[in-house]
């Protein structure tokens, strides 16, 4: 039903944005069933070390279909295709939880403002898809425009401080092994200045997962 408003409004394609074939799914209206199959892990990825990060996985590559779906999710806001993504990630990302056997695990934050134009978290809304239990346990303080277009010292820049622990949930980080969750690994900047702050105020471990990786 959501695909057809969609489509008759113009907000959604009639035929997957892919590969031109006809869509089945009406709920998300921009990806045939073929296409979302054909999102699986990437292999090899290269794995350079995060500072503050015991270690991380990452899904796949940021390329083909898995972009697109990133993309639709991110600047169309089409949130069953989020749910959809962490049902296909889902199996990967149980792997590496049994590897790092995390206490907590919590997921990379919009700034209120972008939620608000959004109308949803992404990276909360993926991690539902999976079925994997997680808690809200970060706030995002300051605002920043996308981080795509910049380099890595000016990431870093602009996410330092940018992240704290809710005020309610502060006592439950000290000895804990944390997995942070996010759709796209760039430079790290993020996951190390949120790795950073968790590990300051007490947290025995951070490990992160991410569904792609730019480059």
């Amino acid at each position: 039903m959501l695909g057809r408003i969609l489509s008759l409004s113009g907000l959604s394609e009639d035929r997957c944005s892919v590969c031109g074939l006809g869509i089945s799914d009406e709920e998300q209206g921009y990806l045939c069933d073929s296409c979302l199959a054909d999102i699986r892990p990437s292999h090899p990825i290269d794995y350079e070390r995060i500072e503050w990060v015991s270690s991380y996985r990452i899904f796949g590559k940021y390329e083909g279909v898995l972009a697109e779906v990133i993309r639709l999710i991110k600047f169309r806001s089409v949130k069953p295709l989020a749910r959809r993504l962490g049902e296909i990630v889902k199996e990967h990302l149980e792997e590496f939880l049994e590897e790092a056997r995390p206490d907590i695990i919590t997921w990379v934050p919009l700034h209120p403002l972008r939620l608000w134009n959004r109308g949803f978290d992404h990276n909360q809304e993926i991690l539902k898809g999976t079925g994997v239990r997680a808690e809200s346990l970060l706030v995002r303080v300051r605002y920043s425009k996308p981080l795509a277009s910049f380099g890595r010292e000016e990431r870093m820049r602009r996410v330092r401080n940018a992240f704290r622990v809710r005020k309610e949930m502060i006592d439950e980080v000290e000895g804990r092994r944390i997995l942070l969750f996010d759709d796209v690994l760039t430079t790290g900047s993020t996951a190390s200045t949120i790795s950073e702050h968790l590990l300051s105020i007490g947290a025995e471990e951070v490990f992160l997962y991410c569904v792609a990786k730019e480059g």
